[in-house]
């Protein structure tokens, strides 16, 4: 392979990537302050607490990717008025 062609793949192969993917510990992170201000306004949260327990629970059993679908679940079930 030539060198162009080897810069230009690596350059497609990294615009392809997600740029940003959050981990389960940054999710964690994030979505606790809601949840906690959302619990002191006694907001209904519904499916959203349901996952942020069930992403904690598999984050605490090292399942990592688990844990993440979980708090992405629940960052999406947020009422929207507690995002």
């Amino acid at each position: 392979m030539r060198p162009r062609s080897i810069i230009a793949y690596v350059l497609v192969a990294a615009l392809t990537t997600p740029a940003f993917a959050q981990t389960a510990i940054e999710l964690k992170k994030e979505l606790l302050p809601k949840i906690k201000k959302a619990q002191a306004e006694n907001k209904d949260l519904g499916d959203a607490l349901e996952e942020y327990n069930e992403g904690d629970k598999a984050l605490k059993d090292g399942m990592q990717d688990e844990a993440t679908e979980h708090f992405k679940k629940a960052k999406a079930a947020m009422p929207a008025d507690a995002k």
